[in-house]
C-alpha cells in the first residue's frame, strides 16, 4: 500500500476510534438535560453510563473472535451499521428504555465489534513497519483527543442545539466510513475457520452485566434486605419471596455465572476445544496485578467523569457546555501526563513512573476533597482535576506495556483483548460504584443532619426519613425550592441547607474513594515488574518463578 492510500486509510479508522472514545465521554455533561427530556433520574443515567460501558466490556472479547469467523473488515463494518442504528434510537428516544436500548444495548454492541478489529485490521492492512508505526502512533493520539473533547462537543451540543445531536453528528462521521469502506482491503479467505466459544460469552456476558446492575440497584433497594419492592412492567418481583434485594440476588448470580464460566473455560482450555480465554493467563502474577492497577485507574477516572459534572451543574448551576470547559484541565493534564511519563522513562524505570502515578493521582482526590466546599465555584476545581490528569496519564504512559510485558508474545493478542474487556468492565464499574456510594452517602448524611436539627418540626422529620428510606435523588438548588414551596421560610431555608451540606459531603466521600484507589493501585504496583520485558526474557523469567 503506498503512502497516499495508507494515510487515506489510517484517517477512516481513526474516525472510527474516535467516535467510539468520544463516546465514553460526550453524555457525562448532559447528566441534567437526559433527566430532564427523558422524565427520569440521575440513578436512571447513571445506570445507562454504566451499561453503555458494561455492554463493550461483555462483548468486546467476543468481537475479537468473531472476526475469526467472518472476517475482520465483516466484523468490523456490521459494528458500524449497529453503531449507526443504535446512536439513531438513542437520538430520538423519549423516555430511558429506549435511551438504554440504542445506547446501551445496541450501540455497545455495535462498538464492540468495532473496537477490538481496529489495531487487528491496521496490523494486517500496513505491513510496513514505519507506516504501521505512523499508525498506532495516530490512534494514540485519537484516543487521547477524543476523550478530551467528549464533555467539550457533548456540552456545547447540549447547551446550544440538544443532547440529541450528539448522538446524530457520530451517526454522520460513521456515515463517511460507510462511504469510503472500499479503503478498507477485504478479508483474506479464511482457509480454517475458527469456532466460537458460544456458551463462554454468554456466561461471560451474563457475569458481568448481573454483577453491575447489582452494585446500581443497591442504592434504591438495599444491599440484603429490600427496602422496596421491584416493579417491572406493573410485576412486583421479590427474589425468593424472602424479601431479599434484587440487588442481592443479581450480585449472587453474577458470581455464580462467573465460577460457571470458569468452569467451562478450564474444560475447554483442558480439551483444546474453540474458548473465549485461556485462563492460564491469570496465574501470571504480574499481568494479573498490572491488570488491577489498569483496572482500577480506569474506574478512577470514569467515576470522576461521572460525579464531578454532576457537581458542578447542582452545585453550581452551571451549563453542560462550562461543564465541559471546565473539564479540560483533567483531559489536558491527562495528555500532558502521558508525554511527560514518555520523557520521565529516559532516566526512571517505568514501574517507578506509574507509582509516582498513583500518587500524583491520590494527592489530586485529595485536594479536590478540600476544594469541594458550599459557596464554591468550577475555577476552585481546577487545580485538584489537574493533578489528577497527571497522576493518571502518568499511570497510562506505561501500565498497558508493562501488562503485556509480562505475557509471551504468542500470548499477547489474547491478553490485550482480556485488557480491553477490563478497561470497558473499569469504566462501567466506576460509575456504578462511585454513583451508588453518592447516593448512599446523600442519604446517610441527610439522615443525620436532619436528627439534629433544631428548626424542622418533628412530625416532618418523620416524613423526610421516610422519604428517605425510598431512596433520595441528586438535584440542584432550584429543584429543591421549587419542592419546598408552600413552607415555613425558616423551614424551607433549614432543609435547603441540610441538602446542600448532605450533598457536599457525599461528592466528598466519592473523591476519598477515588485517593483510596490511588494508594490502592500503588500497593499493588510493587508486585509488577520493574520494566517492560523483551521477548526473550519473559519464559525465562517465568520459568524462575515456578
Amino acid at each position: 500500500m503506498d503512502q497516499r492510500k495508507a494515510t487515506s486509510f489510517t484517517l477512516l479508522m481513526a474516525v472510527g476510534t474516535f467516535v467510539v472514545v468520544m463516546d465514553n465521554t460526550i453524555m457525562n455533561v448532559s447528566i441534567q438535560a437526559l433527566v430532564a427530556d427523558l422524565h427520569t433520574t440521575v440513578s436512571g443515567v447513571q445506570s445507562a453510563i454504566a451499561l453503555n460501558a458494561l455492554m463493550m466490556a461483555a462483548f468486546v472479547l467476543f468481537g475479537g473472535k468473531l472476526a475469526d469467523i467472518v472476517g475482520m473488515k465483516k466484523t468490523f463494518m456490521a459494528g458500524v451499521f449497529l453503531y449507526i442504528a443504535g446512536s439513531l434510537t438513542a437520538s430520538f428516544s423519549g423516555n430511558l428504555t429506549v435511551f438504554i436500548l440504542g445506547w446501551c444495548l445496541i450501540q455497545g454492541f455495535g462498538a464492540a465489534l468495532m473496537l477490538p478489529n481496529v489495531q487487528t485490521i491496521i496490523r494486517a492492512t500496513l505491513t510496513d513497519g514505519a507506516m504501521r508505526a505512523r499508525a498506532y502512533g495516530a490512534m494514540a493520539g485519537v484516543n487521547a483527543l477524543g476523550a478530551a473533547m467528549g464533555p467539550v462537543i457533548g456540552g456545547f451540543l447540549t447547551t446550544y442545539f440538544s443532547w440529541r445531536w450528539a448522538f446524530r453528528l457520530e451517526v454522520l462521521a460513521l456515515v463517511v466510513i460507510v462511504i469510503f469502506h472500499a479503503i478498507i482491503p477485504k478479508d483474506q479467505p479464511i482457509i480454517t475457520r475458527a469456532r466460537v466459544d458460544t456458551l463462554g460469552t454468554i456466561l461471560q456476558a451474563g457475569a458481568m452485566i448481573a454483577l453491575v446492575l447489582g452494585i446500581l440497584l443497591i442504592s434504591d433497594y438495599g444491599l440484603l434486605i429490600a427496602k422496596q419492592p421491584l416493579v417491572i412492567g406493573g410485576v412486583e418481583i421479590t427474589p425468593f419471596n424472602l424479601g431479599l434485594s434484587p440487588a442481592a440476588a443479581l450480585l449472587g448470580l453474577g458470581l455464580l455465572l462467573l465460577l460457571l464460566f470458569v468452569q467451562v473455560e478450564t474444560r475447554n482450555n483442558a480439551e483444546n476445544r474453540p474458548s473465549l480465554v485461556h485462563l492460564t493467563l491469570f496465574t501470571i502474577g504480574d499481568f494479573v496485578n498490572g491488570l488491577k492497577v489498569r483496572s482500577i485507574q480506569v474506574s478512577a477516572i470514569a467515576g470522576i467523569l461521572f460525579t464531578v459534572p454532576l457537581f458542578m451543574q447542582v452545585s453550581f448551576g452551571i451549563s453542560a457546555f462550562d461543564t465541559g470547559l471546565a473539564l479540560l484541565p483533567l483531559s489536558i493534564s491527562i495528555i500532558l501526563g502521558a508525554f511527560l511519563g514518555v520523557r520521565l522513562s529516559r532516566a526512571r524505570l517505568p514501574i517507578q513512573i506509574v507509582r509516582i502515578g498513583t500518587l500524583v493521582l491520590a494527592l489530586g482526590a485529595v485536594i479536590m476533597v478540600a476544594r469541594m466546599n458550599t459557596g464554591t465555584g468550577p475555577l476552585d476545581l481546577a487545580l485538584g482535576l489537574s493533578v489528577v490528569g497527571l497522576g493518571a496519564g502518568l499511570i497510562g504512559s506505561h501500565i498497558v506495556n508493562l501488562v503485556l510485558s509480562s505475557v509471551s508474545p504468542e500470548e499477547t493478542a489474547e491478553a490485550s483483548g482480556v485488557t480491553s474487556t477490563l478497561e470497558q468492565l473499569g469504566n462501567s464499574v466506576g460509575v456504578a460504584i462511585l454513583g451508588t456510594l453518592l447516593t448512599l452517602a446523600l442519604s446517610l448524611g441527610l439522615s443525620q443532619q436532619l436528627a439534629a436539627s433544631s428548626v424542622i418540626p418533628e412530625d416532618l422529620k418523620v416524613q423526610a426519613q421516610e422519604r428517605i428510606e425510598h431512596g433520595v435523588n441528586i438535584v440542584s438548588d432550584q429543584e429543591i425550592e421549587a419542592s419546598l414551596a408552600g413552607y415555613d421560610p425558616a423551614v424551607s431555608a433549614e432543609l435547603l441547607r441540610i441538602y446542600d451540606i448532605a450533598r457536599t459531603n457525599a461528592f466528598r466521600i466519592c473523591m476519598l474513594v477515588v485517593s483510596f484507589c490511588g494508594l490502592l493501585m500503588y500497593l499493588f504496583s510493587f508486585r509488577m515488574p520493574g520494566k517492560v520485558a523483551l521477548p526473550d526474557e519473559v519464559e525465562p523469567a517465568r520459568e524462575a518463578v515456578r
